[in-house]
């Protein structure tokens, strides 16, 4: 058999043969058979659901006190900001619109319109959003 240095240095030999992959190898699948009669066999496929939830369950990493705290938290106050700024861009274009229906102001609603793009297009350049 021929041999050959291995990834780390170690001496290894060859089988002669390829390692079969996970995807082609076969697996025996067995199915548990159903236990009981029409009556008992829905009483215990709910305790064999609920079993299956609390093995689930116990797998679970769960965040510590102070993350979720602190994830609560973070998750209301952009909860907040966010109302804030839409019920403000709310009223502000419920006033261009009011304002923008005279005739002799619709410039100011357009510079208005120009200018947010504008500062959307600024801050995507910059990488703000």
């Amino acid at each position: 058999m021929a041999v050959e240095e291995g990834a780390r240095g170690a001496i290894t030999e060859k089988k002669g043969k390829a390692t079969p992959g996970r995807r082609t190898r076969k697996v025996k699948k067995t199915k548990a058979e159903p236990q009981g009669n029409a009556i008992t066999r829905p009483l215990y496929m709910t305790v064999e659901y609920f079993s299956d939830v609390r093995s689930e369950l116990n797998k679970v990493a769960w965040p510590s006190r102070y993350d979720t705290r602190r994830l609560t938290i973070l998750c209301i106050n952009v909860t907040i900001a966010s109302a804030l700024f839409l019920g403000f861009l709310a009223v502000v274009w419920s006033e261009f619109m009011r304002i923008g229906l005279n005739p002799g102001n619709a410039w100011m609603l357009l510079a208005v319109v120009v200018a947010m793009v504008g500062a959307a297009f600024a801050m995507i350049r910059r990488g703000s959003i």
